[in-house]
Parts: structure tokens; C-alpha cells; sequence
């Protein structure tokens, strides 16, 4: 594919991506949690059992992402996501099947593999194929789909649940979800020109292989991975737990879940958009510390929410949609903004792959600390104080971009 593509033509595709992206993180990452109050009744399990196969999906999703990476470099991006589409859809099957933990956690497993074939990555390596110019709106574009999945498809299971059952509903969902995605990837995408780094001088490989190590032992990175790590725990926490809370501690009906959810991701829409427009305007450093200090008000007032306090409650979906979708958003921008370079790959590659060991172990510790406690007010107004202490990092790295040195030269301030 050359640099002539119809102008038509690529955003013909990137209609396919966001299918592919809101069914698949719309589906497993936003969704599937509003079945965990049902799946705590049917089998009798404690949060850290039912949110153990989570755990495991995000621990699956952060290893086999590089080898992920590895096959998108080399084959067919269209391919690759075919098969995770098909992946999720025989993941999601199973599900409806389970009878035990031990099979949701391999139904899990697979899921976890399926989203890292067809998932962000994949689906960013195709839009950066079709994309030279106008990249950063086109991903802008992609990254709501996520968002606009967890606010449309929460509501239809959740009616789905309450007329069908858990079982029937998470089994049509996989059909219809397939057949979106499989449709999407049959219909809608094309394989873009293959795009390989610019030529390099000979050595100039190992001599950036060399600069890596350096670069993750400075004070800066340190702050970046200990901000962005925090508020993965935070985030991954939050979305798994908040339906257990609603349900089980507050009392929420469950007919109610589905709306709250949706007010949540559908404000996460808006707050993707917004906080992209205000990190281009203002200092990306204040405007991502205000968001998360946003998500920080939120959780204290989720950790204080009674089953009659209705402003409350969607005065925290609220919130928390914008300040959850605002810290995310920000997150990508700031390595982008630190780390911009011939180092970005493998420096983005290992923060992301810390990042989502933290939210794997942030749905653990949160799940402990609900069973130690007796319900979630300690754990919420932890991660409230985890976040203020995120965004005082965040902060502090004002003062590593405010210089004349390049964000991008980041092997200063060993530790």
C-alpha cells in the first residue's frame, strides 16, 4: 500500500477498528464484571475468587503481549486479529458453560491471549499503517470505542441477565460480539503498507540496546512507572470491584448496575476527548494530576455510597467516568511526551508490561482487603490516597520537562 490511499479507504478501516476495539475491550474489560454479583450467588465465592480469573486474564494479557508484537511485525495485522476475534468468541462460549473456577480461570487465560491479538496493539499497528498524516486524531477515534463499549453494552446484558439468565446472555453475547468482530475484520479492514523504521547507521541498533538499561534506572522513570503503575492498580481495581460494592455491601439493586455503568464508560467518552483537548492547550502535568484527582474524590465518595443516595451515585459515575478516562488518556501522552525518541518502543513496551502486572495485583489486594475488612471502605480510601500520591508525582515531573533538555533524553539523574 503507498502513500496514494484513498483518503475514503482508511476510514473505512479504522470504522472496522473501532468495532473491533469496542466490541473486544467493551465486552471483556467493561462487561463482564457486572456478572460477578451473579457468579458470588451461583458458587458461593468471596470477591478474591471471582475476580481471581481477572487477575489471571491481565497477567496472560501482559506476557503474551510482546510475542504478540513480535507476530504483528512479521504477518498479517488483519489475520492476527482475526484469529483473536475468533479467539474471544470461543473464550466467551466457554463461558456460559462454566461450572467451576478453575474453568473460568482457563476461560480467562484464553480471553487474556484473545484481546492481545486483537486488542490496543493490534489494532494500533493496522491505524499506524493506513495513518501518516492526521495519526493523532484517527487514534483519538479508536481509543473512545473502548469507552463507547462499556457504556452500550452493559445495558443490553444486563436486560439480557435479568430476562435470560447470566448463562443464555453471556452466550449471545459471544455470538453477536463474534460476529461484529469477524464481520468487521472480513468487511471492513485491509491490510496498510508495512511501516519499518527509518534507515539507520550500522550499530545504531545495538548502541540504542545499550542506552535502554541506563534509561530505566534514572529518577524520572522511576516517577513515570510508579505514577502510571498506581493508577493502572487504581483503574483495573476499580472497574472489577465497583458492581461487588454496588451490589453486595451498598445494596444497589441489581437492575440499577446496568445504568451505572453505563453513565461511567459514557462519561469516559467525553473524558478521553476533553482531557486530549486540554493536554494540547495547557501543561499535560497539571491537567493530568487534575484528573486524578478527580478519580480520587470519586472513590471516597464511592467508599461512603448508601443504596439510597442516588445523587451520589451518579455523581460518582460521573466523576469517575471523566477522571478514570482522563488519567488513561494522559497516561499514553506523557510517555509519549518523556520518552519520544528512538527509545519509545522499548521503553513504552516495559511500562506498559508493569503497568498491567499492577492492575492485575491491584484486583487481588482490593479483593483481600474487602474479605479482611468485611466490606470495601478501607481499600477504596487507599486507593484515594494511592491516587493524590500518583498525581504529586506526576507533579513533580514539571520540573524534568521545564528545562531546555529534551524530554526525550532521558538517561539523566541515575538513582
Amino acid at each position: 500500500m503507498t502513500g496514494a490511499t484513498p483518503q475514503h479507504q482508511r476510514w473505512i478501516v479504522l470504522s472496522g477498528l473501532f468495532l473491533v476495539y469496542m466490541a473486544s475491550n467493551g465486552v471483556t474489560l467493561h462487561t463482564l464484571p457486572l456478572l460477578y454479583p451473579e457468579l458470588m450467588d451461583n458458587f458461593g465465592w468471596q470477591a478474591s475468587e471471582v475476580t481471581l480469573p481477572a487477575t489471571v486474564f491481565f497477567v496472560i494479557g501482559a506476557v503474551t503481549s510482546p510475542p504478540a508484537g513480535w507476530l504483528l511485525d512479521r504477518y498479517s495485522s488483519r489475520a492476527i486479529i482475526a484469529i483473536g476475534s475468533a479467539l474471544l468468541t470461543l473464550g466467551l462460549a466457554a463461558y456460559s458453560a462454566t461450572n467451576s473456577l478453575w474453568q473460568l480461570v482457563a476461560v480467562y487465560a484464553l480471553l487474556g491471549l484473545a484481546l492481545s491479538l486483537c486488542g490496543l496493539v493490534s489494532n494500533m499497528v493496522m491505524l499506524t499503517g493506513w495513518f501518516d498524516s492526521g495519526r493523532g486524531r484517527a487514534t483519538g477515534i479508536l481509543l473512545m470505542a473502548s469507552s463507547l463499549g462499556g457504556a452500550l453494552f452493559p445495558l443490553a446484558v444486563g436486560s439480557g441477565i435479568e430476562q435470560l439468565g447470566w448463562r443464555q446472555t453471556v452466550l449471545l453475547t459471544g455470538v453477536g460480539v463474534g460476529s461484529m468482530m469477524l464481520g468487521s475484520v472480513w468487511l471492513l479492514l485491509r491490510d496498510g503498507r508495512r511501516v519499518t523504521p527509518a534507515s539507520l547507521p550500522p550499530g545504531t541498533s545495538a548502541h540504542l540496546q545499550e542506552r535502554v538499561i541506563p534509561t530505566l534506572l534514572t529518577r524520572r522513570f522511576t516517577a513515570i512507572v510508579f505514577a502510571t503503575g498506581s493508577l493502572w492498580f487504581i483503574i483495573i481495581a476499580l472497574t472489577q470491584h465497583q458492581s461487588i460494592h454496588l451490589a453486595k455491601d451498598v445494596g444497589l439493586a441489581r437492575s440499577s448496575l446496568p445504568s451505572v455503568f453505563s453513565l461511567f464508560f459514557g462519561c469516559s467518552v467525553v473524558g478521553k476527548f476533553c482531557f486530549g483537548l486540554l493536554s494540547d492547550r495547557f501543561d499535560l502535568h497539571r491537567v493530568m494530576a487534575t484528573a486524578i484527582l478527580m478519580l480520587a474524590i470519586a472513590l471516597i465518595a464511592l467508599s461512603q455510597m448508601a443504596a439510597d443516595a442516588t445523587a451520589l451515585l451518579y455523581g460518582y459515575a460521573v466523576l469517575a467516568g471523566l477522571g478514570f478516562s482522563g488519567a488513561f488518556t494522559c497516561i499514553q501522552i506523557l510517555i509519549a511526551a518523556h520518552y519520544s525518541g528512538p527509545l519509545y518502543g522499548r521503553i513504552l513496551a516495559t511500562i506498559v508490561l508493569i503497568d498491567t502486572l499492577c492492575g492485575a495485583l491491584g484486583t487481588q489486594t482490593v479483593a483481600r482487603v474487602r474479605e479482611w475488612q468485611g466490606d470495601y471502605t478501607a481499600a477504596f480510601v487507599g486507593m484515594a490516597m494511592l491516587a493524590t500520591l500518583s498525581a504529586m508525582m506526576v507533579l513533580s515531573l514539571t520540573r524534568a520537562t521545564a528545562g531546555s533538555e529534551s524530554p526525550a533524553q532521558a538517561t539523566d539523574a541515575h538513582l
